[in-house]
């Protein structure tokens, strides 16, 4: 059962409540998931640490050296290396200078270099109760008078983004993220592919408000399965019984 004293160790977040939007079923099955990472994701990480707090990147991070492990001295040096990098994140030099690449054209274009500088915290968590229900998440960047998001994509084409933020529920992350810090949405858009085009965007009112009624929807939507214990409802609780019939944009 999911419980409000459950939910209290594990708030809900805008992840756990985009699979709930799926199903209840996703839901259970996100909180049981064993957390892996791929490869956009990983680059995504590394991206945020070299353009939003670079300090931190040897903390982090540990370059793996180039040597020939098949020989004594470079399988001696490689170990030296491991034993140093414990509990570090290992990458390789072309992962460096790809994410490098990237953040370094970013840090190039004014309007970015202004978004990154007017922010006094970053990664910041943040703990709410929205609805009657905890939720958690984390600020890329924190100002005065904006949030900041850095999003990743192979593609920053204007057009894409916009269909593909929509498919990713961006818009309910950034409606979460409004409700809580009452401040407008800034994106910084960063193309990880040549030749890095990048750019700041606003979200919309239209974006934020249409994100913040559904996040609302969605929180009172959990609650109904709490208290009628549905999470192992799957596909039917939204759609009721389901038939198969032409696409809607047929006539």
């Amino acid at each position: 059962m999911i419980t409000l004293e459950k939910l209290q160790e594990r708030p809900l977040s805008y992840s756990s409540l985009k699979e709930f939007q799926k199903s209840p079923r996703h839901y259970i099955a996100y909180l049981n998931k064993q957390k892996k990472t791929s490869p956009a994701m990983e680059l995504g990480s590394l991206i945020h640490c070299l353009l939003l707090q670079p300090e931190d990147f040897h903390l982090n991070y540990s370059i793996m050296p180039n040597v020939d492990r098949r020989t004594k001295d470079g399988k001696a040096t490689y170990e030296e290396f491991l034993a140093k990098s414990d509990g570090k994140i290992v990458i390789t030099q072309d992962d460096y200078n790809h994410a490098f690449d990237i953040t370094d054209n970013a840090k190039s274009n004014t309007a970015i270099a202004k978004a990154i500088n007017g922010c006094k915290h970053f990664e910041t968590e943040w703990r709410a109760e929205i609805g009657g229900l905890p939720i958690r998440g984390f600020y890329d960047g924190e100002a005065d008078d904006y949030i900041l998001e850095v999003k990743t994509a192979s593609d920053a084409e204007p057009r894409t983004i916009i269909n593909d933020f929509y498919k990713k529920g961006y818009h309910i992350q950034g409606g979460l993220y409004n409700m809580v810090s009452e401040k407008p949405i800034l994106y910084v858009i960063l193309e990880t592919t040549s030749p890095y085009n990048c750019y700041t965007a606003w979200a919309t009112d239209k974006y934020i408000n249409t994100g913040r009624k559904i996040a609302l929807d969605l929180i009172e939507g959990f609650k109904y399965c709490m208290e009628d214990n549905g999470f192992d409802k799957g596909y039917e609780h939204y759609h009721g019984n389901i038939s198969i019939d032409l696409p809607h944009w047929i006539d």
